[in-house]
């Protein structure tokens, strides 16, 4: 693990692996892995193991707020961002940091949930230190009751503006991932990999996030519409979007609209996977990891 400073002083806890095990490194290129929102770099141990035994190296990180990067404001517990333009910041430092290191050939974008939202966006920049990128459940819209989305925006937006921002938006006592019940989860059908995920934050509290705040909420209605007023055809980098057939988080309706206006991303629509199919149940596993495995060998070929 090492730490490293963001352009605005927030420092962030990153983690890098060669490919194919210590000390033997292949040149086929590096993912750097975008988490979603509550996540950090152990959830994704399984995953790095799978991408580095596919050749490459991996750069992993936990996002400002989260995680054991810096939290934003006094109370850890709840979500917090003044505006995902700052996320924007962690990649520069992140993508920096792998320049740094000499990490040559091809660098893939890998993001779930909030982080495949924060990589959409960098999809759509002039300027491209990437060149291919693969999307889960990317977070286009999120799946309120129709009519309760224009107050939300409302309230969140007028509440974000004052100390009140920093609040969390329930009441309710603060539940982590260690309190979650596995029956009628939204993530995943797997109890394993549920069960791991509550014991990682079980066993390390200081891992822990609870639920978002006013201001979260606020700059992810503001990330969201930007996203979804992109200009047609602004994904133009190789691109691949997984969405989750029974997905109870995000919009897979907002999914949609982006894949209408970029053809070109390829899309694979998971059949009997909730939001999280990196850990979802063998068959999903299955067909994820079959259309990884062929999207890069043709993105980025030994």
């Amino acid at each position: 693990m090492v730490w490293l400073k963001a352009a605005d002083e927030v420092t962030l806890r990153a983690a890098f692996w060669c490919a194919g095990g210590e000390g033997r490194d292949a040149a086929r290129g590096t993912v750097l892995l975008a988490t979603g929102r509550s996540e950090f770099i152990e959830k994704y141990y399984p995953v790095i193991a799978r991408f580095r035994a596919l050749g490459f190296r991996v750069a992993a990180f936990d996002w400002r707020g989260q995680g054991l990067s810096d939290r934003l404001i006094e109370d850890r517990l709840p979500g917090y961002v003044d505006s995902f333009e700052s996320y924007q910041r962690d990649l520069d430092t992140m993508l920096a940091e792998i320049a740094r290191r000499g990490w040559g050939g091809k660098t893939v974008l890998v993001g779930h949930s909030m982080g495949g939202c924060t990589l959409i966006r960098r999809l759509a920049l002039p300027e491209r230190d990437f060149h291919a990128a693969i999307l889960t459940a990317p977070m286009m819209g999120l799946r309120f009751p129709t009519l309760a989305v224009p107050a939300l925006r409302a309230v969140s937006w007028s509440l974000s503006h004052w100390q009140v921002g920093k609040w969390r938006i329930s009441p309710r006592p603060v539940k982590t991932a260690a309190d979650w019940p596995f029956e009628n989860n939204v993530l995943t059908g797997n109890r394993d990999e549920f069960e791991r995920y509550a014991s990682l934050v079980r066993d390390h509290p200081v891992l822990a996030l609870g639920g978002v705040t006013w201001a979260w909420l606020a700059a992810a209605f503001r990330e969201m519409r930007f996203l979804r007023a992109l200009p047609p055809d602004s994904v133009t980098e190789p691109t691949l979007l997984f969405s989750a057939a029974v997905d109870r988080l995000v919009s897979n309706d907002a999914i949609d609209e982006l894949l209408a206006k970029n053809p070109r991303i390829e899309h694979v629509r998971l059949e009997d996977s909730r939001h999280e199919p990196f850990v979802e149940v063998e068959p999903v596993r299955a067909v994820l990891w079959a259309e990884i495995g062929r999207f890069l060998d043709r993105v980025a070929p030994c």
